[in-house]
Parts: C-alpha cells; structure tokens; sequence
C-alpha cells in the first residue's frame, strides 16, 4: 500500500533536484553558450548548446550525502577540416582558458572538457561532430571518433515516458536516489535508466492496465521485470540496447559491481513488492522506510510549504476546458492512439528537429510546429489544440494561458517559445461530441 503524496512529497523532498538549482545550472549552460558562440575560433563552428544525458532526460537528482550532481552538454558541430579526433576537446579545453571567467574551472576528460562549480556541481561539455552523415564524440586519448547518438537514446526515452504518463522519469530518480542512499552496488545512471526503460511497453499496460497508473506501481512492475531479468543472467549482466547506436550499455558494469548489484536490487524488488502488497498502511510505511529511509511518509513543514508552493498548479482565469467550456464531454478510448510531437522550425545556424530528441528541451524564441503523428483513429473526427504556460516569468507577463482552438484541418499548431518554464501544447481529437483520446507535448524551456 502507498499513498500518492507520499511519493510525491519525498521526490520533492529528498530526491528532485531542486528548481533554484535547476535554474542556476541553466544560468551556466546559457554562459557557456554565449561565451563559445562568441570564441574566436568556436564561434565559427558552433550555434547553440544542447542538453544531454540526464540533464535532456530529466532524471537528475539531489547529490545524496556529500556528492555533487553533473549535467552534460552537447556542443554540435560539423567535422572541421584540419582536426583530428584527438583535436576537438584538446581546442575546446584551450578556448575555455582563453575566458579569465573560465580558465580556472577546466579541466580536461577524454571525451569532455570539465567546468566546475566548487562545491556543488560540475558540467562536462562534450564536442558532438556531425560527419559523413553519423554523429560522433571524440576521444582524446585514442585520437578516434566513436559512434554516438544521444538525440535517437532521448527521443527514445521520452516514448517510454509517455506511455507511463511520465512515471519512468520518477521511478528512475527514485531508483538512482535508493543507489546513492544505499551505497551497496554501483551502476552507471545511464545503464539503469536504459534497463529500466527497455520494460516499458504497450502491450503491458494493455494486459495489465494498472501497471503504470501512478508512482508506486509503475515503480514495482519495472522492479520486477528488471529483478526477473537479471535472475536469469547470473554471471554477466544481460545485453541493454543503447536506443540509438545499439552498443551494449552493460559493458560498462565490471563483472563484480554486476553481481552486488544483481543481489541487492533483487532484494530490494522484493520489498517493493512487499510494500506494495501490504494492506496495512503504517506497516507498509515501514518497508518503504527501510528501502529510502526515515522521512519516507513524512515531509518538514518547511518542506512541505516548499513543495507545495513550487507544485501546486496555477489555474488561470484564462484556462478553457472542453466540457465546460465548449459542452465537449471526454471518454477515451484506450484503443485509440495517437501522438503529438513538437518540431523545431529551422533557424539558420540552429539544429532542428523534434523535441523529443532534445529531452523537450529548447531555448527562448524558438518557433515551434506541433504534429499529429501515428493516429490509429477512424475518420471522421475534429482536433482541438490547448496551450498551457507554467512558471513566474508567464506568470508575471499574465500568459498562462490554457485557451483551446479548433484545428483548421492542417492537424498541426504553431507557438513560439517566450517564457521560461515547463509548458505543453495538448492535442485533443473529438469525434461525434466526444474526446476519445489526447497526446500532450511537453516544452522545457530554459
């Protein structure tokens, strides 16, 4: 048994990474974007910073104890005549010492430069070349240009999410903080988030329509599909696809961490179980406490106020419902299927594409088109489109907003991205007076 403010208040609490800290490292990362845009030899080559990994994902968490989180960043580029692949974080790291700001802070990895932020958190900056139609990362060591394909792994990813209604990305968290708070097994984030994700399916929720329904189940059916996995790999950990180039993401587990792991998370499966199963709250409360510890059911009313102040939603006088608003009743169908995916306008100099590959995430003044893609829905029927602002700075400028339109017929919408925060553009299709089904596209703007 579980509640859902349970979960809710101990993201917010123990696991989220903070949004003053979310909004300071996109401070830096948009530092680092006019500093290189303005270099005298990057600004050249490069256009824009792109967010990756865990950043794109959005399963950063609060550093437990006294680690620090990192973000990565991706600096696109096309391959530059004249540089080998040892040349590319070898010039990166050298612009960063031509900045007085900068110069102090670097460092250099093998496929990054390293800025750090004493005391707190760091960000690697990773060159991403585009050449003879591949992407690539450089190493610098073994002067080569290893495959990469970071946009397909995050679009790839933001499916998964989709079809949990956004649970994946938690129960990673929530899954990453028990790793960091246990300190019993090591695994890479981006190897946990993979295995976990691969789990995720349609035709789960079709048989079992409960499995993702909220944090808690969605957190125990990828649990137990992951613990049953690696009960049958007992000597090497099992093959985890990277979505986008297909490499083996277990290889990066040494034979030893992938057997603590495989004992410990199998344990920890079973009392996700356990709790789950267990029809007494406060007894359940007590499973969940040995898992995450002490402050699992319980949050400080500082806490709280913090939490409630930062999540409760903003409810515009502008905001426009299909039922009240234009007498349109909702019954969905889960047979029907479709999705809405946003799609960057080209800009020169710019990347475009869908935001799904980017994590949902863009910058400020981007024009954006959104699309109905993959609908298994029998014409004839109507789409309505409603966009929804969050944050302070549309909250301040009064654009909430929340207003509805009927498509056109072109099944698509354009917006313009104004206002920092987490938006989303909602496609809604009607047919014979009724919503039967709904996509909705996040838009992350920093």
């Amino acid at each position: 048994m579980s509640q859902s403010s349970d979960f809710k208040n101990f993201l917010n609490d123990k696991v989220n990474l903070n949004q003053n800290r979310l909004n300071l490292l996109s401070q830096h990362v948009s530092a680092i974007e006019n500093f290189l845009t303005k270099d005298e030899v990057f600004s050249v080559y490069v256009s824009e910073v792109v967010p990756q990994g865990s950043f794109a994902h959005g399963t950063i968490i609060k550093p437990v104890g006294n680690k620090e989180f990192d973000a990565d960043i991706l600096v696109p580029l096309a391959a530059v005549d004249g540089w080998a692949a040892c040349d590319y974080v070898q010039k990166l790291y050298e612009a960063f010492g031509r900045s007085a700001t900068y110069k102090t802070m670097r460092s250099r990895k093998k496929r990054c430069v390293t800025i750090n932020y004493t005391g707190d958190f760091h960000i690697d900056v990773v060159p991403f070349v585009t050449k003879y139609g591949a992407t690539y990362v450089t190493n610098r060591k073994t002067d080569q240009f290893e495959l990469a394909a970071p946009d397909e792994f995050t679009e790839w990813l933001e499916g998964k999410n989709r079809i949990t209604n956004g649970n994946l990305v938690k129960v990673v968290r929530i899954l990453k903080y028990l790793r960091d708070h246990k300190t019993r097994y090591t695994v890479p984030s981006v190897t946990l988030t993979a295995a976990l994700a691969h789990h995720v399916s349609d035709s789960t929720k079709l048989v079992t329509p409960d499995a993702y329904k909220n944090v808690a189940n969605t957190l125990r059916t990828l649990a137990d599909e992951l613990s049953r996995q690696i009960a049958a790999h007992p000597s090497d950990p099992p093959y985890i696809a990277d979505a986008g180039t297909g490499q083996n993401l277990a290889d990066r587990w040494q034979s030893d961490n992938y057997q603590t792991f495989r004992a410990r998370f199998t344990s920890y499966a079973q009392k996700i179980g356990e709790a789950c199963d267990e029809s007494d709250y406060d007894e359940a409360v007590k499973v969940w406490r040995d898992l995450f510890g002490p402050n699992f059911g319980t949050v400080s009313e500082s806490a709280s106020l913090t939490a409630s102040a930062s999540t409760k939603p903003l409810v515009p006088d502008t905001e426009r419902f299909l039922d009240r608003d234009f007498n349109i009743s909702e019954s969905l169908n889960s047979s029907y299927r479709f999705k809405t995916v946003g799609y960057m306008v080209p800009r020169k100099g710019f990347r475009d594409g869908p935001l799904p590959r980017r994590g949902d995430r863009v910058g400020k003044h981007r024009s954006l088109k959104f699309k109905i893609e993959g609908s298994n829905i029998p014409r004839p029927y109507e789409v309505y489109w409603k966009i929804r602002n969050n944050g302070e700075e549309a909250k301040e400028a009064h654009s909430l907003r929340g207003d509805i339109h009927k498509d056109d017929g072109s099944q698509s919408w354009t917006e313009r991205t104004l206002y920092i925060g987490h938006h989303y553009v909602e496609a809604m299709v009607v047919k014979d007076g009724v919503c039967v089904a709904k996509s909705r596209q996040d838009v992350i703007v920093i």
